[in-house]
């Protein structure tokens, strides 16, 4: 929508600046919070949001230095004097003449600044706007609990007939809704919007930006009821998303699946085809993963850190086994992530194509892949000369300079990166060229999940620390320094530099949880993890689960499976599940050496795992067809998993096939 346009529909107080230049800018982009702020500053308009805990003008300065153009702010906002770039003086907004000008001295000002009476009624505005110039079909979602997880099951069940725009995470507040809404485009073929409310009134105001055409109501319980007199008020209040709909959808029972079926029929859908997408969603295996945990995990490691250290977050190998495309925009959209980071140059470039607008690391960059580099806005790892050279005659080519690069220093890993007697020359050919500007250094420990190793991880951090030192001193720029992954960010806090790189603890694993040994299986007679008494807030992500397909008493003396390594002593009731070694269920759980859990009992694995199915005994568990079996989740860790294997709990995260369904979910 062009700037010009939306003026017109918010009925501003008054417009303060290059407006003439800029009102034929086009705004794709809706901004409340500028951590957010992607790679399209031009193309965003910010609202300076005032709430009791926080005002989103003094942010606005940092948002000019970073490209952002146009600003809606409230009465009050101090605009600045015409002329004075200079100063940081402002002059009052229309209808306050009293205010003090903001302390502060910036070198450029807003090109635009948009005042109306409130910028948050502006924003609704915006987006009731918005969705009314859309005639397809809307869902409406309201309850006190359950919105989200009906939204992703719709989300899912749909979407491979509409081209579904959705309310991000659980974007349902007077703040979210406007900006779900205001993500309908061309493109868009069914919409699917939550909305909760926390006082008295809130309801009406999100109805016209919602406006659905369907209303589901999911349960309606006393959570977040404090503001309410009575649960039938509460009801009452939410009841109003839904006073010009057509059809509204409550299950007494409050099952999610039914919801689902019951929007499914309203959309015009058989029941045969109803029953067969639920079937296929609820009785496959499947890779549950709460998006809510993982955001916890990103704050228990953000707050381990400084305020001013950066942070980036390892999304490589498919976001280790579990989708790099959803799990990065759970990271941008927490607003505590700093970088991505990818191992080659397709994994950045789906996420672009996604819409990730982080700066993205490419870990070991190909040389044939270097121009899709510069032209997806990734940044490489430069880890040889040679590497340098190619990247600076690609960057040349296109005519850029200063494109970010990163520079790998190999301080004990003995596998990619300069060693220190190659830092000269490193500061000779940076010094020859403007095409690219350093904007890290770093480098990888070997060792620093193992107490053993930790005077090894000391001496890495010594020789990273001085080849840093004679690389910074040698150019004209700061540049990032960061050394800790997991581990170290847990255990070395004063190796913590600039930035530190978070992987494997964004799926709930802690060094503070890992055997006393590290990740490996721990020595005979030792303890199978680590008792140690400062415990991490950190939950699991993940959670693989099947279900089982049948069940028969095989009698005694029976074998089970390929290669007839199991014999039973006595008859024993046999579950069938459909996962095997290609779903990443590696064969080595096989005769009891892995365990499933049915309703909440341990059952082991009985003879070899199959490509495609296992075995299990399920004798005394009162186990029915259709019932989960879970592979690993809270009750029983990946780590446990690890232990079995010899192995990391990244081996198992990462072998997780393809083939086996993600579910993305926030609680």
């Amino acid at each position: 929508m062009i700037l010009n346009e939306i003026i017109q529909v918010i009925h501003p107080l008054q417009v303060v600046g290059n407006t003439d230049d800029l009102q034929g800018l086009d705004i794709q982009h809706l901004l409340t919070d500028s951590r957010q702020l992607g790679n399209a500053p031009e193309a965003t308009l910010f609202f300076a949001l005032k709430t009791h805990k926080n005002d989103g003008a003094k942010y606005i300065p940092q948002l000019v230095e970073r490209g952002v153009k146009a600003f809606v702010v409230g009465v009050g906002y101090q605009i600045p004097e015409a002329g004075d770039h200079h100063s940081g003086s402002r002059k009052p907004a229309a209808g306050n003449h009293n205010q003090k000008p903001a302390a502060g001295n910036h070198n450029r000002q807003p090109e635009a600044i948009i005042v109306v009476e409130d910028s948050l009624a502006a924003l609704q505005q915006l987006a009731a706007y918005k969705r009314s110039l859309y005639t397809g079909p809307v869902i409406g979602i309201t309850g006190s609990n359950g919105k989200t997880v009906v939204k992703e099951w719709l989300y899912q069940l749909l979407k491979d007939d509409y081209h579904i725009t959705r309310s991000p995470r659980s974007y349902n507040s007077q703040i979210g809704v406007p900006l779900s809404v205001w993500q309908l485009n061309e493109q868009t073929e069914l919409a699917i919007f939550e909305a909760g409310i926390s006082e008295m009134g809130e309801m009406a105001r999100l109805q016209p930006i919602i406006q659905p055409t369907i209303g589901v109501i999911t349960y309606i319980g006393t959570e977040h009821g404090e503001n309410f007199p009575s649960i039938a008020i509460k009801r009452a209040e939410k009841m109003q998303l839904f006073s010009n709909c057509p059809t509204i959808i409550e299950d007494p029972t409050h099952q999610n699946i039914r919801t689902c079926a019951a929007v499914m029929r309203a959309l015009g859908y058989d029941e045969e085809t109803i029953t067969q997408r639920i079937l296929q969603q609820t009785h496959e295996t499947i890779l549950d993963i709460n998006l809510s945990a993982l955001v916890n995990n990103v704050r228990y490691f953000r707050q381990l850190l400084s305020p001013t250290t950066l942070l980036t977050c390892m999304v490589k190998a498919f976001a280790y086994g579990t989708g790099s495309v959803e799990i990065s925009r759970a990271l941008q959209d927490c607003g505590m992530v700093d970088y991505l980071a990818v191992a080659v140059a397709d994994e950045g470039i789906e996420l672009r194509k996604a819409g990730i607008t982080l700066p993205i690391i490419v870990m070991d960059p190909e040389v044939a892949a270097l121009d899709l580099i510069i032209e997806n806005n990734l940044q490489p790892n430069i880890y040889s000369l040679s590497v340098l050279d190619d990247i600076i005659h690609a960057a040349e080519a296109k005519g850029l300079e200063a494109l970010p690069v990163h520079i790998k220093i190999d301080s004990g890993m003995h596998r990619l990166g300069f060693y220190q007697e190659d830092i000269p020359a490193l500061i000779e050919r940076l010094q020859q060229q403007k095409a690219v500007r350093v904007a890290s250094v770093f480098s990888h420990l070997a060792g620093s999940d193992e107490a053993q190793f930790d005077s090894f991880t000391h001496e890495q951090a010594r020789y990273f620390q001085a080849c840093a030192t004679q690389l910074q001193s040698a150019l004209n720029y700061p540049i990032i320094k960061h050394l800790c992954n997991t581990a170290g960010i847990e255990r070395f806090p004063e190796y913590h530099y600039d930035m530190c790189r978070l992987g494997i603890g964004l799926y709930g694993m802690s060094f503070l949880q890992m055997p006393a040994t590290g990740c490996r299986k721990p020595a005979a007679g030792s303890q199978a993890l680590d008792t140690r008494s400062r415990q991490p807030d950190i939950r699991n992500v993940c959670t693989l689960k099947t279900t089982i397909l049948s069940i028969k008493t095989v009698p005694a003396n029976a074998t089970i499976g390929y290669g007839r390594h199991t014999t039973l002593s006595e008859p024993r009731q046999i579950a069938v599940i459909p996962i095997g070694y290609a779903d990443g269920f590696d064969r080595r759980f096989s005769n009891y050496a892995g365990e499933v859990l049915v309703r909440g009992k341990r059952c082991p694995v009985v003879g070899n795992v199959c490509m495609d199915q296992a075995m299990i005994d399920v004798t005394g568990t009162d186990a029915q067809p259709g019932d989960y079996a879970i592979i690993f989740g809270d009750q029983l860790p990946m780590q446990e998993l690890a232990h079995k294997l010899n192995t990391i709990p990244y081996e198992v995260l990462t072998s997780i096939s393809r083939r086996v369904q993600r579910s993305y979910f926030y609680e």
